[in-house]
């Protein structure tokens, strides 16, 4: 399985508009918008209202050094972006996130089954039970430097973020 690089950098707290600095906490949340696709924003923590409509959130901490590695966001999160994914039938996306969630023994491979599509993954939520039909795709370079940023900008951290039993 390929590498996933991903780095961000340069936040600001949605509301106050403000630089996030060495130090500050914050509330990263995934926002759906009226156009039914997902944003990641970004809430200086004296900032946060906990009432915010929002598919999963996770609290974190800026750095004070670039460590150069970065961290998933809660497994429920994932969870919750994974489903919204199969949802709005973005095939592409979700399945390279199932790739990395079997990777991360999230979800695990149950079977794999032929269809008139194509062959489709069916995978099980380890926690829940939950399955999921994923079609398996082949998907070019360009298109999986797409994702990738957008996993980046939706999922990923540099710092390590509290188990959800932490939280």
């Amino acid at each position: 399985m390929q590498q996933y690089d991903f780095r961000r950098g340069g936040k600001k707290c949605s509301v106050s508009e403000q630089p996030l600095k060495p130090g500050d906490v914050y509330i990263s949340a995934l926002i759906e918008l009226d156009d039914g696709q997902l944003s990641r924003v970004d809430f200086a923590e004296e900032n946060w209202d906990s009432d915010t409509e929002c598919v999963g959130f996770w609290r974190q901490q800026v750095p004070n050094l670039d460590t150069g590695k970065v961290y998933w966001a809660p497994p429920s999160v994932q969870l919750a972006y994974f489903k919204h994914q199969l949802e709005k039938k973005n095939h592409d996306l979700a399945f390279v996130m199932s790739l990395l969630m079997v990777q991360k023994r999230i979800l695990y491979l149950k079977d794999r089954v032929d269809t008139e599509e194509g062959q489709v993954s069916i995978l099980l939520d380890r926690r829940t039970g939950d399955t999921f039909e994923v079609p398996e795709r082949d998907i070019d370079q360009g298109r999986v430097e797409r994702i990738q940023n957008e996993l980046a900008e939706h999922l990923f951290s540099n710092l390590p973020i509290p188990s959800e039993n932490e939280s």
